[in-house]
This record gives C-alpha cells, sequence and structure tokens, in this order.
C-alpha cells in the first residue's frame, strides 16, 4: 500500500515541443512528410486519437521561363486557372494554396504568389496543392494514382512546366472539432488509471486547454492528440 503522505505522480503525457495546432474551427492545415518515427512516438501522449485524413494532398511546383515576365505571369496563371476548371469536373478534387493552412483556390488564381525561380534566372514559379478527398473506405492508392493521372495530364499555358513533390501528403479540416472526444478518452483512461492504482486517489489532469496537435501515423491516416498530464495524488 502506498504510504498516505506520499503522493503517486504518474505522467502520461507530456508538452510535445513538435506538431501543429489548429487556429480556427474552419481551418485546413496540411500535414507533410515522414510518418511518427520511434523518437517522436516516445514524445506522444498516451491517449491519442487515429483518424483518417479528409484529403490526400500533392504538392507541385509550377515554372514558367518565358523572357517576358508579364508573359510568364499570365502563362502560369492561366495553368492554374485551366487546372482548377478541370479539377471541379472530377468529384473530390480541388486546388488549394498556402503552407500550413490550405486556401482555395479562386477562379481568377491570382491570389496565389508567383516567386523569382530559385535556380535560373527570368523564371518564375508558383507552388500549390492538389488535392483529393478520402473517405474512409476509398482506395488509397487509387486515389494517389487519380492525383497522378490528374497532375500528368494538366493542360499547361506556353512554357509552364509542372513538377510534383516526392512525397504525397494529407489534410484535415478542423482538427479542435475532435477535442472533447479526446477529452473524454483522457477523462475515461485517467478513471481507470485510479481504479488500478487505488480507488482512494485524487485525480488531477492539467494540460486540457492545449489546442489539438497531430502527427502522421500512417500513409492515410493521423493520430491526434492533446499533450496533457496526469497526477494521481493522496492515494493510500
Amino acid at each position: 500500500m502506498i504510504n498516505k503522505k506520499k503522493s503517486l505522480a504518474l505522467i502520461l503525457g507530456c508538452f510535445a515541443a513538435f506538431g501543429a495546432h489548429a487556429q480556427g474551427s474552419l481551418d485546413e492545415v496540411v500535414v507533410t512528410g515522414q510518418r511518427i518515427s520511434g523518437d517522436d512516438y516516445s514524445g506522444i501522449p498516451a491517449i491519442v486519437l487515429l483518424r483518417r485524413a479528409d484529403f490526400l494532398v500533392q504538392r507541385i511546383t509550377l515554372t514558367n521561363d518565358t523572357r517576358a515576365e508579364d508573359a510568364r505571369i499570365k502563362e502560369l496563371q492561366q495553368t492554374i486557372r485551366d487546372m482548377v476548371s478541370d479539377a471541379r469536373k472530377r468529384p473530390g478534387m480541388a486546388l488549394s494554396y498556402g503552407d500550413e493552412f490550405l486556401i482555395p483556390i479562386s477562379d481568377t488564381a491570382k491570389e496565389v504568389v508567383m516567386a523569382p525561380g530559385p535556380k535560373r534566372a527570368d523564371t518564375s514559379n508558383a507552388s500549390l496543392y492538389v488535392k483529393v478527398a478520402l473517405g474512409e473506405k476509398d482506395d488509397v492508392p487509387a486515389a494517389i494514382a487519380n492525383l497522378n493521372a490528374f497532375i500528368r495530364k494538366a493542360r499547361v499555358t506556353g512554357r509552364t512546366e509542372i513538377e510534383a513533390a516526392d512525397d504525397v501528403g494529407l489534410s484535415l479540416v478542423s482538427p479542435e472539432k475532435y477535442r472533447y472526444e479526446i477529452i473524454r478518452k483522457i477523462t475515461a483512461d485517467a478513471q481507470k488509471l485510479r481504479s488500478v492504482v487505488s480507488p482512494s486517489c485524487k485525480v488531477h489532469i492539467s494540460g486540457l486547454s492545449n489546442r489539438v496537435s497531430w502527427q502522421r501515423s500512417d500513409v492515410s491516416e493521423l493520430t491526434l492528440y492533446i499533450p496533457y498530464q496526469v497526477e494521481l495524488t493522496e492515494c493510500e
């Protein structure tokens, strides 16, 4: 039996230094890069929520080396407009731009930033995402093939070239909508922990005000969590 004068502190979670945080209820966050590694896994709390991503996303870069800058921009924008139009003809497909958060591209495509090419003079490029909706029962390899085919067959204007990133990413709409589902799992686990250690323990949970964080755990799956701590005190 644990001494009454001592408290038993069990740290089940940590304030992770990695992972993104949603900024609003309508945000669509993009997750690219590697899946959770062994080192990352050790920093994730014990209680998590696994969810399939809302979209598969493929980052692409459009480059144009037409001599006149105005002509380059027009050719890039026309290519993007044609891609937006063609995407709307395919169920669940769309184009977006942004870094951590994705924003739909309008019919004019004028909001997409055209930057100087990093490798050659007299070039301009634009980075954006082609995405396709992903249902719970959708075939992931088929969806990836669909993305690749769309990019490969895209209509390009002038001297525009399209290059796709090596890896297909994921996006999730409004991660904060999963907050209370995660909190319910955390509180249920804390109560179970108390029943195992000692019913006399008092349970203290901190960190639940933190935003929902996420890591990629599979080709189509995300691990959602809230960095939290559970402490059991006054255990007899």
